[in-house]
């Protein structure tokens, strides 16, 4: 198809362009799978446009994708200028770690066209609350803006050559989509779904992903499991570091298992604030990774099966940084600098707006700030002084439940 309809409100339809904001792994999948159309336009975002090709690879090898062979995208307009993405530009797709988000809403926001989508492969980390804050709610209604955002990245996938290469390791079967306003999420899963190729479900609202069981439990639980005794100063040979998720273990599961059990009693506290908000996509996390990654997961039977048994997390690494004598876990990495301040602090605040009591979530702050330098937590209370630093809703503004559905619950201005 050479032409697609953007949004229904738009007199006439116009070619897909799509700006892909950012240069990591994500990025670079998104610029091969989606730049592989004839019929839509790539341009990417990035502080190093230098180092890339116009083609772009995406390997399939050892993947659920491994019969489609290679993909290879085509880019258009590689640039560190938003301005010159963003010309002509309908789509805009933020990748990236959701600390680095707010700068590359800054770098598109006054560029953006009217009618355009402006969204993110992974819709954690408040991403509505973010670019209603950056483009500003005033600008969305009078440019007739819609805000997206996914629910999980399409595919864990890894750099193979900057610039030139990815890894697909593992293509979700299905994605979940979310909109802002609401009434919008149609438009945008057919999009997803010509953009990526995959079948794309509809969230009810942006808070089906903020309060996801994923990336913002699992890294903590997981770290924590294997360095909870750490002194951060021991360095380690990276020769004995487990996998990621394939030799995962039993104190990591147990601790992901309560984290997500805190997710659920905040969940439980907004439908009890208000029954007519919809959040039964937000299901407990072994069920969800069962849901997303189907048969690639060989063994459901419990958290760590699913886990160690699962194609998709297959061959992944500790991220970890050399030092004298070995590695230690790189803590300058976004396991750190994105699942606390814009992943756990967030679940923090939204649980004080309603009075859930998180002790989890408390005890993973707390660890994980001992090697960041920063006080996010004291005893079971946030610093007020560091919101400006995370993405926790009171940073908007957002202080009270009715401040914290009044997003979710948006429907188009007509």
């Amino acid at each position: 198809m050479g032409i697609y309809c953007l949004n229904l409100s738009m007199e006439k339809s116009r070619r897909l362009q799509v700006a892909i904001c950012g240069g990591g792994n994500g990025a670079h999948f998104s610029a091969a799978v989606i730049g592989s159309r004839a019929d839509i336009t790539v341009n990417v975002l990035t502080r190093r446009p230098e180092a890339w090709k116009r083609e772009i690879v995406a390997h399939t090898a050892g993947s659920a994708w491994e019969n489609r062979g290679n993909i290879r995208g085509r880019l258009n307009v590689v640039s560190s200028e938003g301005s010159l993405v963003s010309r002509g530009t309908n789509v805009f797709i933020i990748c990236g770690p959701a600390h680095i988000h707010l700068d590359l809403l800054r770098k598109i926001a006054p560029y953006i066209e009217p009618n355009s989508y402006v969204g993110t492969l992974y819709g954690q980390g408040g991403f509505d609350w973010m670019a209603n804050h950056i483009i500003t709610e005033e600008v969305i209604k009078q440019k007739n803006i819609t805000i997206f955002g996914l629910q999980n990245i399409p595919s864990i996938c890894k750099i193979r050559t900057y610039g030139e290469a990815v890894n697909v390791i593992g293509p979700k079967d299905a994605l979940y989509a979310a909109a802002a306003p609401v009434d919008r999420i149609g438009e945008v899963c057919k999009l997803m779904e010509t953009l990526f190729g995959i079948p794309t479900v509809p969230l009810p609202n942006f808070l089906s992903i903020t309060l996801t069981p994923s990336n913002q439990i699992i890294h903590p639980g997981r770290l924590y499991g294997l360095f909870k005794d750490w002194d951060g100063k021991q360095a380690f040979d990276p020769a004995k570091i487990p996998l990621l998720y394939e030799d995962m273990d039993d104190i990591s599961a147990d601790w992901m298992q309560r984290l997500d059990d805190e997710i659920q009693a905040i969940k439980t506290a907004i439908i009890k604030y208000n029954p007519h908000i919809d959040l039964t996509n937000i299901i407990p996390m072994k069920e969800r990774i069962i849901k997303q990654y189907g048969a690639q997961i060989r063994d459901k039977t419990n958290m760590r099966t699913v886990f160690a048994t699962n194609l998709g997390y297959s061959t992944l690494k500790v991220p970890v940084k050399k030092v004298e004598g070995g590695v230690i876990p790189d803590i300058d990495g976004r396991l750190f600098w994105e699942d606390v301040p814009f992943g756990l602090v967030i679940l923090k605040d939204i649980a004080d707006i309603l009075g859930v009591k998180t002790p989890a979530v408390d005890t993973m702050i707390e660890w994980h700030q001992r090697f960041m330098g920063k006080t996010y937590i004291t005893g079971d209370k946030l610093n007020r002084a560091l919101i400006g630093e995370s993405g926790a809703p009171s940073r908007y503004g957002i202080k009270t439940p009715e401040d914290l559905l009044r997003m979710s619950m948006l429907r188009a201005r007509l």
